[in-house]
């Protein structure tokens, strides 16, 4: 188990990876949107709230993969449930949006034939995840320490590579 600081200081580190991550990726496939035309400057400033919802999406699929995968050697796993779990929701979120109407296509959009979702947004909640997850979490070559608990509650130091 990680110690609650740990734990704290990486889910902020990836929040600031994954905002800084995903705000030029929607600025940019903000124009594949009816609803979003216009200068990239505009659409910098229109896709800041966006970025920050996309962070704590990464937030959610970071701690769904965290309660799903705790074996301290699941970390490619965890990267695959991240990926997996970012692909179904994006499928889902654009699937709902364009049924209510929330925003629509542009000819810009490549529109992924058996999902019907566009490209983009599933290709953004897919990768970035992912590679936000492994930015944060990845190893430096130094060797770290931490404190996780047997299933008997007796804590025991670990020691990375």
């Amino acid at each position: 188990m990680m110690p609650i600081r740990h734990a704290v200081t990486q889910a902020s580190r990836l929040l600031v990876a994954a905002f800084l991550l995903n705000w030029p990726w929607e600025a940019v496939h903000a124009a594949a949107y009816v609803e979003s035309t216009g200068s990239l400057l505009y659409r910098f400033r229109h896709c800041l709230p966006m970025a920050g919802t996309d962070a704590l999406w990464t937030l959610a699929l970071w701690l769904v993969s965290a309660g799903l995968v705790s074996r301290a050697d699941g970390r490619r796993w965890r990267l695959g449930v991240v990926a997996a779990f970012g692909f179904v929701t994006a499928v889902v979120v654009e699937r709902v949006a364009l049924a209510q109407g929330r925003w629509t296509y542009n000819d810009l959009m490549p529109v992924v034939p058996i999902v019907d979702a566009g490209l983009w947004p599933v290709a953004q909640m897919t990768l970035l995840p992912m590679l936000a997850t492994w930015l944060v979490t990845r190893r430096t070559g130094q060797k770290s320490s931490a404190v996780s608990t047997t299933a008997d509650g007796v804590g025991r130091q670990e020691h990375g590579e």
